[in-house]
């Protein structure tokens, strides 16, 4: 597989499926692939896996089940994500937390989501690289023929059969100068930190607590009205640690510069909170700051260009299609900028198909994409960018590129995905 180029210190590989990015899409999708016997590589820029799950934190699996008000959980999918889904419960201690209108997600540990990535890639023998960094991506005609990263300071050059982009920016896309779907802004991010040694173990008593304290803060002008979208979020309180979300008052675009404001002032903000807690709440007098998530949380960015378009239309009507990969049950969730939650159900105990022409590059041919930059409009986005939906959608996307790998028809593979993860 390896040819060492001295002259040029260039490394050189050929794997049949290259994976950029390592969050849930990408984990699924290289386990979908791996277990076809295809050889996969998996890059990924930190230097650990998850994504936004890990690296923002999100805290919660939204997508995994249908919105009910069954006592017993009913699953969107079968196979591989709930299989995922299964294993980090048990390994975050956690459980399906019931929340309003019928709906349910599940708490997790983002070290137990950590190793169980992990697990994932080395029980699929997938190469992994981590601190990989996408430099140029080339194309011939149609198709992508060599794509090249930084690993660790050195370069490595790919020549894959495929490539899955799973980076949630459309990162292949980009760097290929193709076309990908825009807004001027997107949805805002949201900051998650973490307290320890707060004086109650019950959650509502927390809630109320804290938004007592917040509003009396702001009254009398000794709390930001800048940090009020501070929650926390739903099931995480245990053992006299709670798991926060800070909503920020900021449009998100695609600027790096204001992208690295958003930073800052999120790092600032809850440092400020902590301190203002720790001051004037008596739930938190013994309480520490002990992590504030490395990423902030951006919940929707760039997407691919695909053979088909995911409409909200497609998400509120429930729409059901032929060469369905995934289903998707969480409603449309929206985040404006100093503004609370917005959600739009639809039919309970129903779910939305997502086709395979989403998951496929609508001008190149061995290009696919999976999890938050899928070939969507952004309200369907809203919907579909939840991890559950991205452990369906990458595991769709690793068996779509397998039959690529062995120039078989995508129909084949769309009826493998199907009777693997869809209960009918």
């Amino acid at each position: 597989m390896w040819v060492n180029n001295f002259l040029t210190n260039n490394i050189m590989a050929h794997p049949d499926v290259l994976i950029i990015g390592g969050g849930s899409a990408g984990i699924a999708a290289a386990a979908g692939a791996a277990e076809t016997g295809a050889d996969v590589v998996l890059l990924e820029k930190n230097t650990f896996l998850g994504g936004k799950a890990t690296a923002a934190y999100v805290g919660t699996v939204c997508g995994l089940y249908y919105r009910n008000d069954d006592p017993v959980v009913r699953y969107a999918a079968n196979g591989f994500p709930r299989v995922f889904a299964e294993k980090l419960q048990r390994l975050s201690d956690s459980s399906p937390f019931f929340y309003k209108h019928g709906l349910r997600f599940l708490p997790y540990d983002h070290l137990a989501f950590i190793q169980l990535c992990d697990d994932v890639v080395q029980q699929n023998k997938v190469t992994l690289y981590l601190d990989a960094h996408l430099m140029h991506v080339e194309k011939d005609g149609h198709r992508i023929h060599k794509v090249s990263a930084v690993i660790h300071n050195r370069s490595i050059t790919f020549h894959p059969k495929v490539v899955i982009d799973t980076s949630g920016e459309s990162t292949v896309a980009r760097f290929a100068g193709m076309d990908t779907v825009e807004n001027k802004t997107y949805q805002a991010a949201a900051q998650i930190f973490i307290m320890t040694g707060i004086a109650t173990d019950d959650e509502q008593i927390l809630h109320l607590s804290l938004l007592r304290s917040i509003c009396k803060g702001i009254d009398d002008g000794t709390y930001q009205k800048h940090y009020d979208m501070l929650s926390v979020v739903p099931g995480s309180l245990k053992r006299s640690r709670a798991v926060f979300k800070l909503g920020l008052p900021f449009e998100v675009r695609n600027d790096p510069s204001e992208m690295t404001r958003l930073q800052l002032f999120a790092r600032k903000a809850v440092t400020e909170i902590a301190h203002y807690l720790q001051i004037h709440n008596h739930l938190f007098k013994n309480a520490v700051l002990s992590m504030i998530a490395p990423e902030t949380g951006i919940r929707t960015g760039p997407r691919n260009a695909g053979k088909t378009v995911l409409q909200k239309e497609d998400v509120m009507d429930c729409r059901k299609v032929g060469d369905a990969v995934a289903r998707g049950t969480w409603p449309i969730e929206l985040w404006a900028p100093g503004k609370k939650l917005h959600l739009e159900y639809f039919a309970s105990n129903d779910h939305y198909d997502i086709p395979a022409g989403a998951l496929q590059s609508a001008s190149v041919t061995n290009l696919l994409f999976a999890g938050r930059n899928i070939s969507a409009s952004e309200d369907a986005l809203a919907s579909t960018r939840v991890i559950g939906t991205c452990l369906a959608t990458g595991y769709a996307a690793g068996h779509l590129a397998a039959a690529v790998v062995r120039d078989e028809s995508y129909e084949a593979a769309i009826t493998t995905i199907q009777r693997s993860t869809f209960f009918e």
